[in-house]
């Protein structure tokens, strides 16, 4: 059915409405630099960010205009997640399982800090998530990680039954595990806040300027040519994430990006609001192709999710998820929406962050759809292990598969994206 669309529906981000971007002053592109980081994303301003005050002259090359990529276009969801429980990662991971598992909660405790410490207007609330079971194996799945998880210590509890509703307003979902560590946050000011502090330390920001190839010239030394001219320089962070490409193709063997897409509502009267979500939750279900939902700020609901692994068009995508939307909250029916946009997320053979190195060209990636609170994190990280002040993140003792059949991946995504589906419908 086609959704409802609103007498100022248009086909753009929610968040950029109100980001408050600071406008970045185009400037001749330098001949070298100490550092070059190629992405302006959460993890590549973060890293760049620490370089500077580490003293390192550093120049951040990003391919389209600040502000418009995924790092603004996500549900603003900050979830400290790995897919798996602290217990089942160290089964599965030894010791590198528990590593990790305290990395991410890590990079959740450092995000909340960063916003407080640096007064970052960005909307950000402790709201805690709720997350909800589709189908009976589903449950089953939720009671183990539930024990699992307190086992370890994570303030999380099982709701079942009618008990679920004094969370969610919806009887479309069998249970919901409610996870304390989660916060919300407006994506796009968050990113402004990234880059302002990247200003503030006079990193030298250059947009529309694409990373065409990157040579090593020997120890310590690179060059990296863009379409603007070359900057040799010593190191290099690749944070370009889902957008991986031919720069450094042993990475773009390894990232699948997906498209994600979101409508928004038009502001939603508050009781109506409330009966959605009666606690402000960050909601995520459990389906291979889940849907991921919450109240924004100004009082919509924003609802996101994808249909397949097809590609498809914003106009598509906004029909599905408002259907969508409505059979998860028929109270829903007749809202219209104001907004709908998408964007692209970095998706790993084993759902898992990666950070490493190709021919001595650093990189971090591997979102999988939680990167809020864990990329800002991971770039810091690895610019302090670049320069030998820390260790890299425990990532790095992970092994980072390819794709299979990547260069192919056109024709056998949609085939895996049936699987999913024919899977998320079991009973």
């Amino acid at each position: 059915m086609v959704a409802r669309r609103s007498e100022v529906f248009t086909e753009s981000v929610l968040w950029h409405v109100d980001a408050g971007a600071p406008e970045v002053t185009a400037a001749p592109l330098p001949s070298s630099a100490d550092v070059v980081v190629v992405g302006a994303g959460y993890a590549g301003l973060a890293a760049a960010r620490r370089f500077a005050e580490h003293g390192r002259s550093v120049v951040v090359v990003e391919a389209g205009a600040f502000s418009t990529g995924a790092s603004t276009r996500n549900g603003g969801m900050v979830i400290p997640e790995l897919k798996a429980g602290p217990g089942a990662l160290r089964e599965r991971y030894g010791d590198l399982g528990t590593r990790m598992y305290a990395a991410v909660n890590e990079a959740f405790d450092w995000t909340e800090q960063l916003i407080t410490e640096a007064q970052i207007p960005c909307d950000y609330q402790r709201t805690g998530q709720l997350y909800l079971a589709h189908n009976e194996v589903a449950h089953r799945a939720m009671r183990e990680a539930v024990a699992d998880h307190r086992a370890h210590g994570e303030d999380v509890r099982l709701i079942e039954g009618e008990a679920l509703r004094s969370e969610i307003g919806s009887s479309a979902y069998r249970a919901g595990m409610v996870i304390a560590r989660t916060g919300g946050l407006q994506p796009a000011r968050f990113h402004a806040g990234l880059l302002r502090r990247c200003m503030a330390l006079d990193v030298q920001l250059h947009a529309h300027t694409r990373a065409l190839a990157i040579s090593d010239d020997g120890p310590g030394a690179h060059t990296v040519t863009t379409d603007r001219g070359p900057i040799r320089t010593d190191l290099v962070f690749v944070a370009t994430n889902a957008t991986a490409d031919h720069l450094l193709p042993k990475l773009q063997r390894r990232v699948l990006p997906v498209g994600s897409f979101i409508i928004a509502t038009e502001v939603l009267d508050e009781e109506l609001a409330h009966s959605i979500s009666p606690h402000n939750r960050m909601l995520v279900d459990s389906k291979n192709l889940l849907f991921y939902w919450r109240l924004t700020p100004d009082g919509r609901l924003a609802f996101g999710g994808r249909r397949s692994l097809r590609s498809t068009t914003v106009a598509d995508a906004a029909d599905f998820l408002n259907d969508s939307m409505v059979r998860v909250h028929p109270q829903l029916a007749g809202t219209a929406i104001d907004f709908a946009w998408g964007g692209e997320v970095a998706l790993t053979v084993d759902r898992l962050p990666h950070v490493g190195s190709f021919d001595r060209v650093a990189y971090a990636t591997g979102c999988n759809g939680s990167g809020v609170a864990l990329m800002p994190w991971l770039g810091m990280r690895m610019a302090d292990a670049m320069i030998g002040e820390a260790e890299a993140p425990p990532f790095i003792d992970l092994r980072h598969p390819p794709v299979p059949l990547s260069r192919w991946r056109r024709l056998w995504t949609p085939i895996v994206g049936s699987w999913f589906r024919m899977q998320d419908r079991r009973r």
